[in-house]
């Protein structure tokens, strides 16, 4: 087989940048090691930004969140026995929509296969060569059959735990923060409390509300590192979520819970996101805790700036903004985690020294929603930048 771009992966980069590629006329083949079952149904992240809607929409996949997506324009914190609204499109002009990152899978996949490009699940042993010469190839069995894809680039987005970033791991440096906060996570038929996501920072910890759908509802609440799923029946989840937001005038009903998982909040960056024929996207270069869910966009965002790379590359023969990929791509994956990591601080008890951390939590998050310009900057970070476009 012979292509000009084997992506490895199937995630929302792999798919994102395989897309794109394609309404380019760029061959490329994505060969992913899970099933398609395994890949369309993994629960992950849901709030899209007007930057990953954009994208979306103008690669043609954006139908379904047009028309099932939830549109949000404010967001509610509840502390202090109270709870303060902000709204973040007044304050910006835009708003983000809620639709689930395996919607935005299925899209992907299902626009994939109406195109003559390659998309390859079950694939096995993949193993990548030669990425820093002129001829990179990936070898793998599909169908009980040995098979070699040459290529001119490989693009690795095959997540945290793929084989691409190791490929490469003695040229990059690892920059890496583990929070002492763990999420118990909850997937649940349960119509939304509320029409806006809740941040509730209460003295025994997090709980944040969203939803996935008009009657499915994602729930985390913060809880022990050590947390052991086995300890935490539904009743105790309701109770538990019932009680960080005292003071607000809803009555947690619990429907059943669909899924729940222990979630452990960590950051992680490699710099550089490339070396040679080799490029990282998504996951494989970026992990920012879920505390102001940016991970897909990052992914999304990552895939267009590649995308448009590879078009000037293919189309003019340049290779300037293949070689600055990673440093244009790090500077949103920096923000995002900085802001990442400021809401992750802003939210969570502290087990140490907890009553001098809540009252630093109470005055940054009266400066936020308060009169001034905090409002807006956070407001901004919230909804993030618009797409990445090349100056060609």
């Amino acid at each position: 087989m012979r292509t000009k771009v084997a992506i490895i992966g199937a995630g929302p980069a792999g798919l994102m940048l395989g897309q794109l590629l394609s309404l380019m006329n760029i061959s490329n083949v994505i060969v992913e090691s899970r099933s398609r079952s395994y890949v369309e149904g993994r629960s992950r992240a849901g709030q899209i930004t007007p930057a990953t809607v954009r994208i979306l929409t103008e690669s043609g996949v954006g139908s379904r969140i047009h028309t099932e997506g939830m549109v949000h324009s404010a967001l509610q914190f509840h502390y202090d026995g109270a709870t303060r609204e902000l709204d973040f499109q007044a304050l910006t002009g835009n708003t983000v929509t809620i639709y689930g990152q395996q919607e935005i899978i299925k899209d992907l996949i299902a626009a994939r296969l109406k195109t003559d490009h390659p998309l390859l699940f079950d694939a096995v042993d993949v193993q990548i060569h030669d990425t820093n010469g002129s001829a990179p190839s990936v070898s793998f069995r599909h169908d009980n059959n040995h098979q070699t894809l040459e290529c001119d680039f490989i693009v690795g987005c095959d997540g945290f735990h793929g084989i691409c970033r190791p490929h490469i791991a003695d040229d990059l440096t690892f920059f890496s923060h583990t929070y002492p906060f763990t999420w118990l996570a909850v997937l649940a038929e349960m119509s939304p409390i509320s029409r806006d996501v809740i941040f509730s920072s209460h003295d025994t910890g997090l709980a944040l509300f969203t939803m996935r759908s008009p009657s499915v509802s994602r729930i985390y609440l913060q809880c022990s590192p050590d947390a052991d799923l086995n300890e935490w029946p539904a009743s105790r989840i309701w109770d538990l979520l019932q009680s960080r937001i005292e003071g607000r005038p809803e009555k947690v009903n619990g429907g059943a819970i669909i899924e729940k998982s222990i979630v452990q909040l960590r950051s992680f960056v490699a710099e550089k996101m490339q070396k040679g024929r080799l490029f990282l996207a998504g996951d494989a270069a970026h992990i920012v805790p879920p505390s102001a869910a940016k991970g897909l966009n990052l992914a999304v965002s990552d895939a267009n700036i590649l995308a448009q790379a590879f078009k000037r590359f293919y189309a003019s023969d340049k290779e300037d903004l293949l070689l600055s990929y990673s440093d244009i791509a790090l500077k949103q994956v920096w923000k995002d985690v900085q802001f990442s990591h400021w809401m992750a601080m802003l939210l969570h008890r502290f087990d140490d020294n907890s009553g001098f951390h809540r009252r630093l939590q109470m005055s940054e998050l009266d400066r936020i929603l308060g009169p001034g310009p905090a409002a807006r900057n956070f407001a901004e970070l919230w909804v993030g930048d618009p797409p990445y476009v090349a100056s060609i």
